[in-house]
């Protein structure tokens, strides 16, 4: 019972879709169908060899430029890092060994003193490195 049923159903379902789609075939929707004009199937143009060559060449020399770069940016972040740390050190122990307000006044002065010419050097270092390389594009 349950089977004629759903046969039942499925003939139905099968007219009613059929005479759905005659009636959008009737319309004179020919949206679907491929036109004269359509390119989806048309082949890409050829790619100019040598562009693609000089392409490869100039992201090769971008790659070992940037990673230059980037190594040349660490090391000086790195020598800042490690000037400041020296005169942190510096300071705390002058801090702690000092016994006057002059002292530690003296102490944090020179700590001062010693971020800031940290600061230029590493300013220096920035600009002699120079501008991010520019990405090559095709």
């Amino acid at each position: 019972m349950k089977i004629s049923k759903l046969l039942a159903a499925g003939t139905v379902v099968l007219a009613v879709m059929s005479s759905s789609a005659s009636a959008f075939a009737s319309t004179g929707d020919t949206s679907s169908t491929p036109s004269a004009t359509d390119t989806s199937t048309t082949l890409p143009p050829k790619r100019d060899r040598e562009a693609a060559a000089k392409f490869r060449t100039d992201m090769l020399a971008w790659q070992v430029s940037f990673s230059k770069w980037v190594a040349d940016r660490a090391a000086a972040v790195k020598d800042h890092r490690d000037a400041i740390a020296s005169a942190s050190a510096t300071m705390k122990t002058a801090m702690t060994s000092a016994t006057t307000k002059e002292a530690r006044k003296a102490a944090m002065d020179a700590f001062k003193a010693a971020s800031k010419q940290a600061k230029e050097e590493l300013d220096a270092a920035l600009a002699e490195i120079g501008e991010r390389p520019a990405r090559p594009s095709r």
